[in-house]
C-alpha cells in the first residue's frame, strides 16, 4: 500500500504572489535573451587544432604533415594518441617562407 503525502495549502498575500510572478517572468525573459544572443563559446577561441583540422586548413596530406613535424617547421604536441597543432601555425604556414 502506498502512502500518499498530505496536501499542504499555503496562504500568501496577493502582493507577494504578484511579486513572485514578476520575478519569475524577469528570469524567463533574461534566459530567452541569453539564448537568442548566442555568444560563440564566450569569446574563447581554441588555441589548438587537431592534426586533421590543420591538414584540411592548409590543404596538405599526412605525408607532408609528418615532414613538417619531423623538420620542426610547425609546433605540435602529442597527447595520448592525438596530435594537436597550435592554431596560430595555420596562419604561419602561409606567411612564413621557411615552412614550404
Amino acid at each position: 500500500m502506498e502512502m500518499k503525502e498530505p496536501h499542504i495549502l499555503v496562504m500568501i498575500p496577493a502582493e507577494e504572489l504578484e511579486s513572485l510572478k514578476q520575478g519569475q517572468q524577469q528570469i524567463l525573459e533574461h534566459l530567452n535573451q541569453l539564448r537568442s544572443t548566442k555568444v560563440p563559446e564566450r569569446g574563447i577561441t581554441p588555441s589548438y587544432v587537431t592534426a586533421q583540422e590543420f591538414m584540411q586548413a592548409v590543404h596538405i596530406r599526412r605525408w607532408k604533415f609528418d615532414q613538417l613535424i619531423a623538420g620542426n617547421k610547425i609546433k605540435a604536441i602529442k597527447k595520448k594518441r592525438k596530435i594537436y597543432v597550435l592554431a596560430s601555425e595555420i596562419e604561419r604556414y602561409f606567411s612564413d617562407p621557411s615552412i614550404q
